[in-house]
């Protein structure tokens, strides 16, 4: 099996796309990958089943915690950054919806916008959560948090999100180099699947050591 560089996949996006757009993309292709990697570990150590849980908790419950909260407000973080604004204030930020304006076909921009729209609008309880307490320590929800309540998250809001962020860099993809990238299925081999591998192996060895 051939494997493609980083800088290839650059290229490849230029080549196809021209240079300031290919460029964007290529940057937004690397975010969103990396937001699903982030995902994807989360998913395998949290989301897939109690037995993983338990296995976390009875190995280092605190660390796993710590872990958890970490990789769930990373998420959300990077799912807030991916659908800001082009602009803030005076400063330009690299995001979804910065990719419109960088395309010249009328009806291709047209519908990248719907995209975008769609995603900011799935997006919407991520950046409350950013900007009241993940980036931002909110005085209102710390001290009154009855009071300010923010956005109900779960797990299927995270996917829809992550689907329509998908959704928009494939629709570009696919225009400019009729391909589809499967986001959600980047191959792990090292990751979190591998860890809660280890530590049953290393559990039941421990167990097996002390019978008689």
């Amino acid at each position: 099996m051939t494997s493609i560089s980083m800088d290839e996949i650059k290229a490849n996006y230029i080549a196809s796309m021209g240079s300031e757009l290919g460029s964007c993309f290529y940057e937004l292709y690397y975010k969103v990958t990396e937001l699903h990697i982030f995902w994807q570990q989360y998913r395998q150590l949290f989301g897939t089943d109690s037995e993983t849980v338990e296995l976390l908790n009875r190995t280092a419950s605190l660390f796993f915690k710590v872990v958890q909260d970490q990789l769930w407000d990373s998420v959300l973080l990077g799912i807030s950054r991916l659908t800001d604004p082009p602009k803030t204030g005076k400063n330009k930020n690299l995001t979804l919806r910065s990719l419109p304006g960088l395309i010249p076909e009328e009806s291709l921009r047209t519908e990248v916008e719907a995209l975008c729209e769609k995603a900011v609008a799935e997006a919407e309880f991520a950046r409350q959560h950013r900007n009241k307490r993940i980036a931002h320590q909110d005085h209102e929800y710390l001290l009154n948090r009855e009071a300010s309540t923010l956005a109900g998250i779960s797990r299927q809001r995270i996917e829809a999100i992550l689907k329509a962020c998908s959704a928009v860099m494939n629709h570009i993809d696919g225009r400019y180099r009729d391909t589809t990238v499967m986001y959600h299925k980047f191959v792990d081999g090292s990751g979190a699947r591998l860890l809660a591998h280890k530590l049953r192996v290393f559990e039941k060895l421990k167990s097996e050591s002390k019978k008689p």
